[in-house]
């Protein structure tokens, strides 16, 4: 049983460890309506989490507006902005409360001078920490990295935290599963 569990985890890590966030060019530029933007969330974010039913439902998407945490869809329809905004949400909902997600966007943002760089950064940052994580679970050696600039700190250590946060709940996960058959 053991056994099977490792093999799970080692298969998880090695897709994982591969895993790609869409860049903001390769977001759609046509506006999508709220059903259209939960599936691609659902699509883009696909394998990371395994302790949800869904990543994302319409009712968060509406909170998060409410909440002021992304901006307003224009005529029911959401940009590549709002979908951008929604992965990066997303994802540090896991570490952060609504507030402090609020003011690191802000952050990243003015520090990298728009929305699409800081972004794309995100990205970045995020696949760089599961690589890290994936590569650890695997027993690989680990990949190399640039020193965090003082501007990219808050970033850097959010990915971190989340990769291995992930990677934690996932080997919890499988031995609950394990334990239970």
């Amino acid at each position: 049983m053991q056994q099977q569990m490792e093999t799970k985890l080692l298969q998880w890590a090695e897709q994982t460890e591969r895993f790609r966030l869409p860049r903001w060019n390769e977001l759609p530029e046509l506006e999508l309506y709220m059903d259209q933007v939960v599936v691609l969330m659902e699509k883009s974010l696909a394998g990371l989490f395994c302790d949800k039913k869904s990543v994302i439902t319409p009712a968060m998407v509406n909170n998060y507006v409410k909440l002021r945490l992304m901006p307003k869809p224009i005529k029911k329809k959401y940009s590549r902005r709002h979908l951008a905004y929604l992965i990066v949400i997303t994802l540090l909902k896991e570490l952060f409360p609504i507030a402090e997600i609020q003011v690191a966007i802000q952050m990243q943002t003015l520090q990298e001078g728009s929305g699409e760089a800081a972004y794309n950064l995100f990205c970045m940052e995020i696949e760089n920490a599961l690589a890290t994580a994936m590569a650890e679970m695997q027993g690989k050696p680990q990949p190399q990295s640039n020193p965090a600039q003082p501007g990219n700190r808050l970033l850097r250590m959010a990915a971190r935290a989340f990769a291995c946060r992930i990677a934690a709940t996932h080997e919890v996960i499988l031995h609950r599963e394990t334990m239970q058959n």
